[in-house]
């Protein structure tokens, strides 16, 4: 009996003692691969430092993007992951199967392939994780979040409603909102309402439309740009201040994905001097 207890106990001790070993070559492997621009490392022990390739990523690391820089993490000698400019995420997850990040905001592109472990990207509550595909998941400040896959097949929890994502499928779950599942496209959905009275004394201009939920819709061409977000059915209105004199107002939309749309400008002209006419919305 003693025998047998302490053959069990050398198999027991092998088995973590491997578990151990692999695992933490396993966390070794995920490393900073390419840096551009102004990149921040946080490391979870304390400490700032600017992003250097080569260094090991461990849990509780944070990866920072400034404006019009970028990174490219790397798992093992196949699998990717590009961190966009303006993106912040954290390491939450390194094992031997595969690694966790949650995206703070900003937008992480992974290109994953089988042998090297599941990569999934959590954010606010939802999970986007694979094994074998190429998929982008983005948040932004307003809380949206969207995913999409290029390639392969993407399992999604958290979304209510939506277990999986096929390839050439995006999902956008707007803030506090209903999630929205469609086949991806390079052009994004925008119609615009225009003033219909081409000459005002008003000092604003309702410019109105719809696009897709949680896109950021900005409006240019009066006396400053004026930008907000698309409902949870990607309707928007927003109230443009007009500059006195002719307005050339033109309308730009970007998806959570990034996805950018624009319209040809409507003319306005305010006139303080004219008789009062009045705005209205042709729908």
């Amino acid at each position: 009996m003693r025998a047998l207890l302490a053959v069990a106990l050398i198999f027991a001790g092998g088995f973590i003692g491997y578990r151990f070993l692999f695992a933490d070559g396993f966390a070794d492997r995920f490393r900073i691969v390419t840096v551009a621009g102004d990149v921040q490392h946080l490391r979870a022990g304390g400490g700032t430092e600017r992003a250097q390739e080569g260094s090991v990523l461990r849990v509780g690391d944070r990866i920072v993007s400034g404006d019009g820089a970028s990174a490219v993490l790397g798992l093992g000698d196949d699998t990717r992951i590009s961190v966009d400019a303006t993106t912040a995420v954290e390491i939450v997850g390194v094992t031997s199967e595969g690694v966790e990040l949650e995206l703070e905001g900003g937008r992480v592109r992974a290109t994953v392939r089988p042998g090297g472990g599941r990569v999934g990207v959590l954010g606010g509550g939802r999970r986007v994780d694979a094994e074998d595909a190429d998929f982008t998941v983005a948040r932004d400040a307003a809380g949206n979040f969207a995913a999409t896959s290029s390639r392969g097949e993407v399992t999604v929890d958290g979304v209510e409603g939506v277990t999986e994502l096929r390839e050439g499928e995006e999902l956008v779950v707007p803030s506090g909102g209903m999630p929205v599942r469609a086949p991806a496209s390079d052009a994004l959905l925008l119609h615009v309402a225009w003033p219909a009275a081409p000459r005002t004394r008003e000092a604003h201009a309702d410019v109105a439309g719809t696009t897709q939920p949680g896109a950021t819709v900005t409006v240019s061409g009066g006396a400053r740009a004026v930008s907000g977000s698309a409902d949870r059915e990607g309707k928007f209105t927003l109230r443009v201040p007009l500059a006195e004199g002719r307005n050339r107002l033109a309308v730009s939309a970007r998806s959570v994905l990034g996805r950018e749309a624009s319209i040809a400008t409507a003319e306005v002209e305010r006139d303080t001097t004219a008789p009062s006419v009045g705005v209205s919305l042709e729908f």
